[in-house]
């Protein structure tokens, strides 16, 4: 066989980007995806041919399951101190449709994803080709970079090709020297229009050519310095939205204030944590308290309760970091907005500055707010929090159980809050399954999901796993309550109660024991908070679902 422009494009595109750090593909199925496809089958067999790079391969037939394995992937991976971009590979049509979901949460999260979707050569756009459709500017802002690419053009010019994974894989980490919102993590958009054939060619694999100054098209600017330190006041209040990290402990404990932490802010830990802090916050002494603030500092990006954000909006001072992606969203009547914590921001305050009597009245109070006792959704999420350590990391669906776990979790010791990881970005309930999957595989840990029933049914096909891949070692949760309840605590549950429950909770019925059985993963029903806890201790080694019937 002779080599194909298309094939060569391909094995040049896979093989500079693993030499750029891009080692995990997720591919589903298609046919002008092929030169790709095959590929990465060679460089992700157990015996690949002469040359070609090393890959971790997975397939999923449905594109939204395997954009969300992607994005777990990678935040399983960064999660674990290696960033790095995922790459998601695509057919032509509604397949590049499928991915907007997964792309939105990247980029309001900020996770790294390289889009390699195929489309038809510019000759057949706009003719009425069979799944042809306008796929340049499909994703409009949600990609950081995008790129219209002539495949079969390229295929003979491997150091543009190059270049073109360079600047791709550039653009998707980011560029912190920069102070604007394309230089923040996030997704990439290929779109690549190959040309017949489109078959296997048996074609050789080449090193990738060496740039002589990789810039990547991307400027930066200078450093600005060292940030001033935080204002020293006696009565102030550290909240620790999703993603803070442990950083946001230390300045909590630097001066002397009270630390609220949401379940994912990798915070929830020290002896300034208030765990019940949202309990506390809607009770009449919490109010009091909140009143007295003189300054709040948010780190992260808070979504969960309204407390909190009422606390956050009447505050006289507001300093805020690493709010997100989109970190420069943060409220407008922050004084100060910060992509990172300055090392200033940690260091501690004069001995007559601090007021331990304030983080003192927080703990107190905090301390006579009951946990839940019998068998519920909330205990179910303490059991299910207690589960967690260095070896088992955990990810939360949104909705409900995020919520019962940032009433009800405990406060770890100073730096050991465990890893538990949310789509927090749109905090929709898309992808949870396969989110949850990719951290697994993206970290090398053993994965505890817990999730909601209906987040569950959402994507059950993210259980859907062929023969020949590797299953993650994952543990689903699934509180099953019969229906989407947490709108029976907003305000919808004011109306009728046949509308609530038709158009709001849903009750399903589903039958979940027969729909594991039917994607062959092991299926356990527990009812009470000693058999969750026993179910959750025993060894993990593949994917399987805990229902806990509430």
């Amino acid at each position: 066989m002779s080599e194909h422009p298309s094939g060569a494009f391909a094995r040049a595109l896979v093989a500079a980007l693993v030499e750029r750090g891009v080692e995990d593909y997720v591919l589903s199925p298609g046919s002008r995806s092929g030169p790709l496809a095959h590929a990465l089958a060679e460089a992700g067999a157990e015996n690949p041919p002469l040359g070609a790079p090393r890959v971790d391969l997975h397939v999923r037939i449905d594109e939204r399951s395997a954009a969300f394995l992607a994005l777990g992937i990678a935040r399983g991976r960064a999660a674990a101190g290696d960033p790095r971009p995922v790459a998601i590979v695509t057919t032509s049509g509604t397949a590049v449709g499928n991915l907007l979901p997964a792309v939105m949460e990247a980029h309001h999260s900020g996770v790294p994803l390289l889009l390699l979707t195929a489309d038809r050569p510019a000759e057949l756009r706009g003719v009425g080709a069979n799944q042809t459709t306008d796929q340049v500017g499909i994703f409009g802002g949600f990609v950081r970079w995008e790129a219209d690419v002539p495949a079969t053009d390229l295929g003979a010019r491997p150091d543009r090709v190059t270049a073109l994974a360079e600047r791709a894989v550039r653009a998707a980490l980011g560029d912190r020297a920069r102070e604007d919102m394309a230089a923040a993590p996030g997704p990439v958009h290929l779109d690549v229009g190959f040309r017949e054939p489109l078959g296997a060619d048996g074609g050789v694999w080449h090193d990738p050519p060496r740039l002589p100054t990789p810039t990547g098209g991307i400027p930066v600017v200078a450093d600005r310095g060292e940030p001033a330190p935080l204002p020293p006041v006696a009565r102030g209040v550290v909240i620790a939205g999703d993603g803070a990290g442990d950083v946001a402990r230390q300045v909590a404990e630097a001066h002397g204030w009270p630390l609220l932490a949401e379940p994912t802010s990798l915070a929830r830990s020290g002896s300034h944590c208030i765990p019940d802090y949202v309990r506390l916050l809607e009770s009449q002494q919490g109010a009091d308290l909140a009143a007295r603030v003189h300054q709040v500092v948010v780190i992260g990006r808070p979504t969960l309760t309204r407390p909190v954000q009422a606390l956050i909006a009447r505050a006289p001072a507001l300093i805020v970091a690493r709010f997100g992606a989109r970190w420069r969203e943060a409220p407008p009547h922050a004084q100060r907005v910060g992509r990172d914590v300055p090392a200033s921001w940690l260091w501690s305050v004069a001995q007559d500055d601090a007021d331990p009597a304030w983080l003192a009245e927080w703990r107190s109070a905090g301390a006579r707010v009951h946990t839940p006792e019998g068998w519920g959704p909330r205990v179910a999420a303490v059991a299910f929090a207690q589960s967690l350590g260095p070896d088992v990391w955990g990810v939360v669906g949104s909705s409900g159980p995020v919520r019962a776990l940032d009433r009800f979790m405990p406060a770890a010791s100073a730096g050991a809050a465990p890893v538990l990881l949310a789509n927090r970005g749109l905090a929709g309930i898309d992808g949870t399954v396969s989110t949850a999957a990719g951290v697994a595989f993206g970290s090398g840990r053993a994965v505890h999901a817990l999730m909601g029933d209906v987040t569950f049914l959402h994507e059950a096909g993210g259980m859907l796993i062929g023969p020949r891949e590797r299953r993650p070692r994952l543990r689903i949760v699934v509180v099953n309550d019969g229906g989407g309840t947490i709108f029976s605590g907003l305000e919808h549950s004011a109306a009728p109660a046949e509308n609530l429950e038709r158009v709001f909770t849903t009750p399903h019925g589903a039958d979940l024991a027969s729909l594991c059985a039917g994607y062959r993963v092991p299926h356990r029903a527990v009812r009470s908070a000693g058999d969750l806890t026993e179910a959750l201790a025993e060894p993990l080694t593949t994917l399987e679902v805990v229902e806990a019937v509430v």
